[in-house]
């Protein structure tokens, strides 16, 4: 490949020194590797359509790079900069071919020159198709946000779950208990006995804990007033080893009870 290539006549390429120059010398542009490389592929190769991957190829994976069409974009918008900064953008363009490649177009001005920079825009012409990179980003964004909406809702119901449990451990709702009076055998003389109305009919329960109570309290404390209302607090069958006693002067009220609460265990 020879160092300096003509594209038109009014612009050359210096492939040494990467260096894109107008022939009448007032201007001069330093492209970079893999662009120098895809130009002067792209002059070779006159009215040819040179795919991307065919780019990718001749500009960064000749040299052991491996890049994305977002690459070629990239360095097509480069070169189109380059050719509005010489002031040629007009007589050579670079021609998007959809699902196909690039094209260079050199056309000659009737004078034979390029056309003076002075009236060039600040701007490249706008790219032919919006990038992909830019349709990619929204469906991710949108993805990004519905996951975030996802997590967000998976950790409300988690709070909400955790805050129920944790009610039902430390906040106990209390259950009303009906006590109906008993009169079976055992009673101790004087006294009153009421039972749970839904254990009434655990009798043998109910005289065993009276008569535990009468051996291990009233027999011990034969000098003492003894309780005129006895309430016996019977338990579920997995505590049938257990027996319980509320003794008190009076009927229980709101408050100012006199009570003692007794539990006896059975070995």
């Amino acid at each position: 490949m020879l160092n300096n290539i003509a594209i038109g006549t009014g612009v050359t390429l210096d492939v040494h020194t990467r260096t894109l120059s107008r022939t009448d010398g007032e201007e001069s542009v330093t492209l970079p590797q893999s662009a120098c490389l895809c130009l002067a592929a792209m002059v070779n190769a006159p009215g040819e359509v040179l795919s991307q991957e065919q780019l990718m190829d001749i500009g960064w994976r000749s040299a052991g790079v491996e890049v994305t069409d977002n690459s070629v974009r990239v360095m097509i918008t480069k070169l189109r900069r380059a050719f509005i900064q010489l002031g040629v953008h007009e007589t050579i363009t670079l021609v998007a071919v959809t699902r196909s490649g690039y094209r260079l177009i050199v056309r000659e001005n009737s004078a034979g020159q390029p056309e003076p920079a002075a009236d060039a825009p600040a701007l490249a012409p706008a790219p032919d198709a919006p990038p992909p990179a830019v349709s990619h980003v929204l469906p991710r964004a949108r993805k990004g946000l519905l996951r975030a909406a996802g997590v967000a809702v998976a950790g409300l119901l988690v709070g909400v779950g955790l805050s129920v449990l944790m009610r039902s451990l430390f906040f106990f709702t209390p259950v009303p208990v009906h006590f109906v009076p008993w009169s079976g055998p055992g009673v101790p003389p004087g006294a009153e006995v009421l039972v749970q109305a839904s254990e009434e009919n655990k009798q043998a329960l109910i005289e065993a804990t009276l008569q535990t109570y009468m051996q291990h309290v009233l027999d011990k404390r034969a000098g003492e007033k003894p309780a005129l209302v006895l309430y016996v607090t019977t338990g579920s069958e997995k505590m049938s080893t257990f027996q319980g006693l509320i003794a008190c002067q009076q009927r229980l009220k709101d408050s100012g009870n006199d009570c003692e609460s007794f539990f006896f265990r059975l070995y």
